[in-house]
């Protein structure tokens, strides 16, 4: 009985003293940041496999990692990614274009440029080309 109180007490009194959480929205420049963040991919199966273009601009395309965020991201979505390059064409754009297996498909492309663009998270839609 007194062990019962006494965890009672205990979880009461660390309660009370717990940290406040902080629930204020994001700043502003954050906000901000997110709505210059952006991407267009498009892509074709010309075979057994697909190959993707990827435009990327906005804060998160300009952090001079030629683009090894998506890429790592990318591995971690579709596996195997083959011809990868990466190259910048001014104005704080980059172009990423590479191969997947089948396996690799729109929406996991979609998923691996929404990670890789956080925290500002760029939202995609991959386009196929005829």
């Amino acid at each position: 009985m007194k062990f019962s109180a006494l965890i009672t007490v205990a979880s009461a009194i660390a309660a009370a003293t717990a940290a406040p959480v902080d629930i204020s929205p994001a700043p502003a420049n954050e906000l901000q940041e997110r709505a210059n963040n952006g991407a267009n991919c498009r892509y074709k199966r010309p075979g057994a496999y697909n190959e993707f273009r990827v435009t990327i601009w906005g804060p998160w395309a300009q952090d001079n990692t030629w683009g090894r965020g998506l890429l790592d991201n990318l591995r971690g979505q579709c596996g195997v990614i083959s011809e990868w390059q990466f190259y910048y064409t001014g104005g704080g754009t980059g172009v990423a274009t590479f191969r997947g297996t089948i396996f690799c498909d729109a929406k996991r492309v979609q998923d691996a440029i929404w990670l890789a663009s956080g925290p500002t998270n760029a939202v995609v839609t991959c386009t196929f080309d005829l």
